[in-house]
């Protein structure tokens, strides 16, 4: 099983949750909240999340991307049934809404600049780290729910990494 290229999940959250909504979280979400979320049709074992986010140069630590300032409600991360109910808050409910904050969760956290031209954020939440992977079984979701405007911001994905069981 572990290993298996067939089994192997390399997946953006999404708009619809099956890799074919909206991928690239970069919209206006303050009047209506949009999810962006990864939903199994069968039971897997999530290992990994990735954040990336590109904006224009200067990137400071108390902002979300290079938009001005933090947001202003923030996102957490969670698990959710099939019944759509959170079973798991990954944030234990305190929102990221800056730059520094993905920091709270992910240890490995890096500004990419280059110099000139734009910057990007990049975390890496390895779950296994914690003593094991997270098992989503079929139909849960590994959901997040954006409700400010992050339309200043140029890339915004999260990937998560993981394995189908058998």
């Amino acid at each position: 099983m572990s290993g298996e290229v067939s089994k192997a999940i390399y997946r953006f959250l999404d708009t619809d949750g099956d890799g074919t909504g909206t991928k690239n979280a970069n919209g206006d979400y303050s009047s209506a909240a949009d999810e962006f979320f990864f939903q199994p049709d069968q039971e897997c074992d999530i290992h990994r999340l990735i954040f990336h986010m590109t904006d224009t140069t200067g990137i400071q630590q108390e902002e979300y991307g290079n938009i001005g300032g933090a947001l202003t409600n923030g996102y957490n991360i969670v698990v959710r049934d099939d019944s759509d109910a959170t079973i798991l808050s990954l944030t234990d409910n305190i929102p990221i809404k800056t730059n520094g904050d993905i920091g709270r969760y992910c240890y490995d956290v890096e500004l990419k600049s280059w110099g000139a031209g734009n910057e990007a954020i990049q975390g890496r939440w390895t779950f296994t780290k914690a003593g094991a992977p997270l098992r989503l079984p079929q139909n849960y979701k590994f959901s997040i729910t954006l409700n400010d405007t992050l339309t200043g911001l140029l890339e915004h994905y999260f990937m998560i990494q993981g394995y189908e069981i058998d």
